[in-house]
């Protein structure tokens, strides 16, 4: 599956005098085969989810069922999830860090159960799951209109997004939206971004 990445800069104004330009956020496509990869193994506690760049392991997700918590890693950044649910009416998966700390949340759109939004750090995004042609997540901006970044799937029977059901496969969808959201805005990943779209400006 071929991924649509942008790169993302700040809205800024420069000044020329008495004049101020403003500049509107820039989105440059760079092409990529990102996928996320299930590694299983009966023997073993915790679930294993990769994200694949073109054959590149970009970030490893460590699922644990016991504690709902899901120890994410991307070169030497690390976060450890722990994964809450609001109430099996309010559609809402709450993150906590290992401190107990709130620091983001999942909903679905109850009208639309493949759509809804997430927040990382105050970062808030929406998201889509499509299950045809093949299965992938597309990320949006808060609008849900301006397209950030879209990544492959495993094929699945059924995409079920609502996380507080317990379903297995709705625990692996918020692995999947989380681990990738995470792994877009890491600092690293962002000032490498900045050098593609340095050129527009």
């Amino acid at each position: 599956m071929i991924c649509c990445f942008p790169i993302l800069n700040n809205c800024y104004a420069l000044k020329q005098g008495k004049a101020c330009i403003d500049k509107s956020p820039t989105f440059v496509a760079k092409i990529l085969r990102m996928k996320w990869e299930v590694i299983t193994n009966d023997r073993l506690s915790l679930q294993e989810y990769r994200l694949i760049d073109n054959n590149d392991c970009k970030v490893v997700v460590k699922y644990n069922p016991r504690h709902q918590s899901a120890r994410m890693t991307s070169g030497n950044h690390h976060r450890l999830f722990f994964f809450e649910n609001a109430g099996s009416l309010s559609g809402k998966t709450i993150f906590k860090n290992e401190y107990g700390m709130e620091i983001g949340s999942l909903v679905n759109d109850k009208p639309h159960p493949m759509e809804g939004s997430i927040v990382i750090d105050t970062k808030k995004f929406s998201y889509r799951l499509h299950a045809s042609p093949s299965p992938e997540i597309a990320i949006y901006e808060r609008d849900a209109k301006t397209l950030i970044a879209k990544c492959s799937l495993p094929p699945h029977k059924n995409l079920i997004q609502n996380a507080s059901s317990g379903n297995s496969q709705a625990i692996d969808n918020s692995c999947y939206l989380v681990g990738f959201c995470w792994y877009l805005f890491l600092p690293v990943v962002k000032e490498n971004e900045q050098k593609y779209a340095s050129a527009d400006f």
